[in-house]
């Protein structure tokens, strides 16, 4: 496995946000601060792309893997 200081940093912190949060929406949250406070630090700001709820819908995960996808709008993605 390839290490380096920068993955260990990540490690740490993705470990001590785990700790600190009781569900995945504060996880989420925090993580968001995190990266938004080392961002600040080194002098540059994050932008995050928005996205309508509609964008994300469930699917079926026989088929692909996964249990939620992020489609274009478009009414016939997914279908065969």
């Amino acid at each position: 496995m390839i290490t380096s200081e920068i993955l260990k940093e990540k490690d740490r912190i993705q470990a001590k946000l785990s700790k600190e949060s009781v569900s995945i929406h504060e996880y989420l949250a925090r993580s968001k601060l995190a990266a938004e406070e080392i961002a600040k630090s080194y002098g540059f700001l994050l932008r995050y792309a928005e996205m309508s709820n509609k964008a994300i819908r469930r699917i079926d995960p026989s088929r692909s893997g996964a249990s939620f996808c992020v489609a274009p709008d478009n009414p016939n993605f997914g279908q065969r």
